[in-house]
């Protein structure tokens, strides 16, 4: 009768647990997903038929100098930037350091693809990411 006992209270024992482990994960997921949805900046990402793992391009905020920045592009990844307008240059893509051929695109407010080129303006709101993505050049 012990042993049963004994089973019994480790079983339960090992379901709270359980159930307290997957608690905190999603706690930690929801809160994650809070803390993306308040950044500002720019994140590119690839699309599903293209490949590649970094990438590089410069900013110029009004009429002031331009500061280059880069992102990996192997899972999530921002470049955090205050809001407003920005000109974008020099985008550059790599895939194992070597330069790939590319274009990039954005979606308007009306789920339009925009093309975004050399020397666009990108316009960086307040807690929302703006996402580049990139496709192969056709």
């Amino acid at each position: 009768m012990k042993k049963r006992i004994v089973y019994l209270l480790c079983s339960v024992a090992l379901i709270i647990s359980v159930s307290c482990s997957k608690d905190e994960e999603e706690t930690a997921l929801v809160s994650g997903e809070a803390k993306i949805s308040t950044d500002t900046g720019i994140s590119f990402a690839n699309s599903t038929e293209f490949s590649a793992d970094y990438v590089t391009f410069k900013l110029r905020h009004g009429t002031g100098s331009e500061k280059e920045y880069g992102q990996s592009l192997n899972g999530y990844s921002l470049t955090e930037l205050e809001q407003g307008p920005r000109t974008i240059y020099q985008i550059a893509v790599f895939e194992d350091g070597e330069p790939v051929l590319f274009k990039s695109y954005t979606y308007d407010a009306d789920g339009n693809k925009r093309e975004v080129k050399s020397t666009s303006i990108v316009e960086i709101n307040d807690n929302e990411v703006l996402q580049i993505v990139l496709e192969n050049a056709e």
